[in-house]
């Protein structure tokens, strides 16, 4: 056998021998196939939502509206980013009246503190307060 047929049979077997693994099983390729359908959106585990009251950027605090079961006051940290539009802004921007989405977890002394904060509905014009 030459070097060329070598070669082709090589190929042969390395392209037959992929093919086969890529289609076992489930993983089916998606081409001339429908998008995937949409998921729903499932709330985040140890999410709350809550109305902003204020922001002590001194002490990391965000105060929020008094509800049944929630935190009155979270804490932050320097690296906590607000996330809205699809853009990330420092704590310092949240507003009286925002209503946000936190992930909560809890601090070395039990406290509530968050890292993850989503701008759910603005009180006001983001666009103009972000400039």
């Amino acid at each position: 056998m030459n070097l060329s047929n070598r070669a082709v049979l090589a190929f042969s077997l390395g392209l037959t021998l992929t093919a086969t693994v890529g289609c076992a099983g489930n993983n089916i390729a998606l081409v001339g196939r429908d998008t995937l359908a949409p998921r729903a959106i499932q709330p985040v585990q140890n999410e709350i939502l809550g109305t902003v009251e204020r922001v002590n950027t001194g002490a990391n605090e965000i105060f929020l509206r008094p509800a049944p079961g929630h935190p009155g006051m979270v804490s932050y940290s320097a690296e906590t980013r607000v996330m809205y539009l699809g853009r990330v802004y420092p704590v310092s921007q949240l507003r009286f009246g925002d209503n946000v989405a936190m992930q909560m977890e809890t601090d070395s002394r039990g406290n509530p503190h968050t890292h993850v904060i989503r701008l759910e509905k603005s009180a006001g014009d983001w666009a103009q307060r972000n400039n």
